[in-house]
């Protein structure tokens, strides 16, 4: 709970110490190197074998009558596909985009392939061999990287799931509806919102865009963008007699759907492997073709709601929950209060071993990449107990729990049954601030403003 002044820990709160101690932990860690880039490229081939693995298990198991074998096969392809799109976005363009594996280009030359470097990275044409997914890894740099690390559960945070959800709080639905609604967003949500809401950050975020010169005075920039806006905010323009905003809803969509086609070709693309192999006579099994097209497309539709679905469970949920907080004000990037934040609105899963940590993405190491999001996988493995061991010495939050656990407490505060903690800040003020801050209050006063 927030104490007087809505202020979580007390003035006593030696936060100087506490800086000092999180800096020595990331010192004690060391710099990356051969052995960090080393572990890149094991995860790249993972990811890899996994998604050619997954895709010749789908084909040759769509490509036989249905039975236990070839169903077998299929599913199990179906994980392998999901886990290494999975793994493309969270573990490799997640650490890559944030800069971890840059100080190893600087301090170690040749060591590691110079396109796993931030700005590089699934950039232009290498977005199709590097990391094609439903967001462009631009869009995903501005709202992630930018905007979701440095105002974390304030209320320009995008991914605010409490705020996110706020309709749904509201709606006069059963509980359990509400519950069920949330299966959708689950397997669909990097198509329905990840997607088109990075896509708006990025283009906000760029100077004399379509988006800049004509976004619409009656939509607020920082409300969530979701596929069904596009269908329903040009009707809500036309009654309010603003043609003008009608007309910019499915200009903007286009925008967004070029942006979307590749992966949906990807998506797609597994099914044409039976009829290309038809058409000209190649088709080597039993059953026909047509058939085993559909089935093939059947299990690659599924491995992307799977992939949309394991990633919910690691992603959405670590900033949300009845026992995290959120503010009112900003803070100072890397001051004690940044840290603090970090600590008192993030959660860990549990972690230690590269099996543990593939499954949750890297994710389980919330806290510490919040704190230095320019670190390596297994930089954070290291920093992880140093870090543990400061919150503890300090009297400072630290909670790691089960991934499914964090899970259902997410959709308890996105459906509206709990509430995070709202208050000011982590730290109070000091009396040169409140000082500072009450003239001020007297100047604007004064001036009128």
């Amino acid at each position: 709970m927030c104490i007087k002044e809505n202020y979580v820990l007390k003035s006593g709160f030696d936060s100087n110490a506490f800086l000092s101690d999180m800096k020595a932990a990331k010192e004690a860690v060391g710099e990356s190197g051969p052995a960090d880039a080393r572990h890149l490229e094991f995860l790249v081939g993972l990811d890899r074998g996994f998604a050619c693995m997954g895709y010749v298990l789908v084909i040759l198991g769509a490509s036989q009558s249905f039975s236990l074998l070839p169903g077998i096969a299929c599913v199990a392809g179906a994980i392998l596909i999901s886990t290494g799109r999975c793994m493309r976005w969270v573990i490799i363009g997640h650490h890559v985009t944030h800069g971890g594996y840059d100080q190893i280009h600087k301090n170690h030359p040749g060591v590691l392939s110079k396109h796993y470097k931030r700005g590089i990275f699934g950039t232009g044409c290498r977005r199709f061999i590097d990391w094609l997914d439903w967001m462009l890894p631009g869009a995903w740099d501005v709202e992630h990287n930018k905007m979701h690390h440095y105002y974390l559960s304030e209320d320009t945070d995008p991914d605010l799931v409490e705020r996110n959800f706020a309709m749904l709080h509201t709606m006069p639905l059963p509980s359990f509806v509400k519950y069920a609604s949330m299966l959708f967003w689950m397997f669909t949500w990097k198509a329905t919102y990840y997607s088109p809401n990075t896509f708006k950050e990025l283009e906000h975020s760029r100077k004399n865009t379509f988006a800049v010169r004509y976004w619409p005075q009656s939509r607020p920039k920082t409300e969530p963008l979701t596929v069904f806006d596009f269908a329903y905010l040009p009707f809500l323009h036309v009654l309010r007699g603003d043609f003008k905003g009608a007309l910019f809803w499915p200009v903007f969509f286009i925008q967004w759907l070029l942006v979307v086609i590749p992966m949906m070709v990807l998506v797609v693309l597994p099914a044409a492997v039976p009829p290309a192999l038809g058409v000209t006579g190649l088709w080597p099994f039993a059953l026909e073709w047509q058939r085993a097209a559909l089935k093939t497309l059947v299990f690659s539709v599924a491995a992307d709601l799977l992939s949309n679905a394991h990633s919910f469970v690691i992603v959405a949920c670590n900033h949300s929950g009845e026992d995290l907080y959120r503010y009112s004000t900003s803070c100072k990037a890397y001051s004690a209060e940044w840290f603090l934040r970090c600590s008192y609105s993030s959660v860990n899963f549990e972690t230690g071993n590269d099996f543990v940590d593939i499954f949750y993405g890297w994710l389980n190491y919330q806290i510490e990449h919040h704190m230095f999001p320019d670190m390596t996988p297994l930089q954070y493995r290291k920093l992880q107990p140093l870090v543990k061991s400061v919150c503890k010495k300090h009297g400072v939050q630290y909670i790691q729990q089960n991934g499914f656990w964090r899970t259902w407490k997410m959709l308890r505060c996105a459906v509206g049954d709990d509430k995070m903690v709202q208050c000011d800040a982590i730290l109070p003020p000091k009396a040169d601030d409140k000082k500072k801050a009450a003239a001020e209050v007297v100047r604007e006063g004064a001036t009128g403003n």
